[in-house]
């Protein structure tokens, strides 16, 4: 409705998109970011939410250009590198994908998935002490949180490590 009274709001796209995402209709949210960027192309946000539609739809080169775009325009944003990290580890450039975590904790001190992330590249690497470290930190963060689910994941990865 929104969008009908004012097609020239790029919020409007941005919300629906992010609906549409949420409901795993990852290629309609893309084309609604796209209109978004269209409409508004310094909004760091709408890049940031189509490279994670992207990145869903295992288009990661794709989600690591819209990242790219985002921290060019939001340098301190600690989801763009993260998330950034995540696509590069999808295509095995964990050496890469470690810097863009190490980046987001550095801006972000309890990140809890990009010490998730980076401790599962580092022990793909064979660096398992300092993975099951990173892994350590990931499971106290989401216990602080009280994200179960979180935990348990991490609980199983440092299960595997050992």
């Amino acid at each position: 409705m929104a969008i009908r009274l004012k097609p020239d709001d790029a919020t409007a796209y941005l919300y629906r998109g992010n609906a549409k995402a949420k409901l795993d209709q990852h290629f309609a949210a893309v084309v609604d970011f796209d209109m978004a960027i269209r409409l508004k192309p310094d909004d760091a946000t709408a890049y940031l939410y189509r490279g994670l539609a992207k990145y869903r739809l295992e288009q990661h080169f794709a989600a690591i250009s819209d990242f790219d775009i985002t921290i060019r325009l939001k340098p301190d944003d600690a989801a763009a590198y993260s998330y950034r990290g995540l696509a590069k580890y999808r295509l095995e450039q964990y050496f890469a994908a470690i810097t863009d975590y190490d980046t987001a904790i550095r801006l972000q001190h309890d990140y809890t998935s990009a010490y998730f992330g980076r401790g599962l590249a580092k022990y793909l690497l064979g660096r398992t002490w300092e993975a099951k470290q990173d892994l350590q930190t990931a499971l106290r963060l989401a216990e602080k949180a009280g994200d179960a689910g979180f935990k348990s994941q991490i609980e199983e990865a440092l299960q595997i490590m050992h």
